[in-house]
């Protein structure tokens, strides 16, 4: 028996307006959680069952264990981006989704960060500039973050604690729309 295979319904035209304004880069918050912490992940779908932007967006909300909740890290802004980018050969490929975060300090508290997030596994929540979350992390694939700190020097040296954040995924980092339950409150991207 032959297995069927049609991937014709999942395309669709990939359009621009021009005069329609792009914003690149990302907010100055990331939020990130143990995967320890993490009950039930979200799921994203096998194929597209409504458009195309289905098969990059996680369905549901992540849930997390009681009394745990999403932490932030501040950063500086203009400094980070989102890369996503083929690995592997065919058919058995997957993306590799990095990012470097700059936060401003190397203090006691970023210091403990840094070695603590250095033999971790997380999931990180990035905000993108048009307010979309998208998500670095899986469980499927360890999240490696590398920190590393820069007392700098000179009266106007760069200093801070960089996080480089790579991980596998099936999609390049995928959009998350589901609540994201922080000390501050409850996130709703969807409203």
């Amino acid at each position: 028996m032959a297995t069927e295979c049609s991937n014709a319904a999942l395309y669709s035209s990939l359009g621009f307006c021009k005069g329609k304004p792009l914003l690149p880069g990302i907010r100055t918050r990331v939020y990130y959680i143990p995967k320890s912490d993490i009950v039930k992940f979200p799921t994203l779908p096998e194929t597209a069952t409504e458009n195309m932007a289905s098969l990059a967006t996680y369905t549901g909300s992540f849930e997390i264990a009681a009394e745990k909740k999403w932490k932030y890290i501040d950063l500086v802004d203009n400094k980070g981006k989102i890369e996503s980018e083929s690995q592997g050969d065919f058919p058995a490929r997957t993306f590799v989704n990095k990012i470097s975060l700059v936060h401003p300090e190397t203090n006691e508290e970023a210091t403990g960060f840094a070695r603590q997030a250095n033999a971790d596994d997380f999931v990180y929540l990035v905000q993108t500039r048009n307010g979309k979350f998208r998500v670095l992390g899986n469980e499927s694939f360890r999240t490696d973050t590398k920190p590393k700190q820069d007392s700098g020097e000179g009266v106007s040296g760069d200093f801070g604690t960089t996080i480089e954040i790579e991980v596998t995924d099936v999609c390049p980092a995928p959009y998350y729309t589901g609540e994201i339950v922080t000390d501050e409150g409850t996130i709703n991207p969807k409203s």
